[in-house]
């Protein structure tokens, strides 16, 4: 099953892509990257003319640990790097004020970043050659890299992350 074919499955009033026909089409795909990915952006231009040739019924994932200096050489589509950078600046700011609400999330996010430094649910990445690539988690992304810059996560700290190979 390419990624285009995802547009031609049952989705709700907002778009998002039925689950249960997704684990019926992809039940080798763990249900956190059906949910975050395929469900919640299937139907979406943007991600549709990236990886719309992609065999997803092929891909194998695993939850693998990268550290910052890994995730930060990852590639990011041109058109969500723009809010990448807007959720570093404001997460960069939780060491100058000492407010970690500036990331902005809920309350369980911002507890999770603040006992655990690193991110509640793990972002999705491809991996082509030895490339990375980010294809979901562009707010976590920007998020872990404002605290990096400002010190307050080491970059040499270890956070799980979503990958399959293309």
């Amino acid at each position: 099953m390419k990624f285009s074919e995802l547009m031609k499955l049952k989705a709700d009033e907002a778009g998002n892509i039925d689950i249960g026909e997704l684990v019926l089409h992809l039940p080798n795909t763990p249900l956190d990257v059906i949910e975050q990915l395929y469900s919640d952006h299937g139907g979406n231009s943007e991600f549709q003319e990236q990886y719309e040739q992609i065999d997803i019924s092929k891909l194998k994932w695993e939850l693998i640990e990268l550290s910052f200096d890994d995730i930060a050489c990852a590639s990011i589509f041109p058109e969500f790097e723009r809010w990448s950078i807007i959720c570093a600046m404001k997460s960069e700011r939780v060491s100058i004020d000492n407010d970690w609400d500036l990331i902005g999330h809920n309350r369980a996010i911002v507890q999770h970043w603040k006992e655990y430094s690193t991110w509640l649910r793990s972002p999705i990445m491809l991996l082509s050659k030895s490339n990375y690539h980010l294809v979901e988690g562009h707010s976590r992304y920007g998020c872990l890299t404002g605290l990096v810059k400002s010190g307050m996560i080491s970059s040499k700290k270890v956070h799980k992350v979503w990958v399959a190979n293309v």
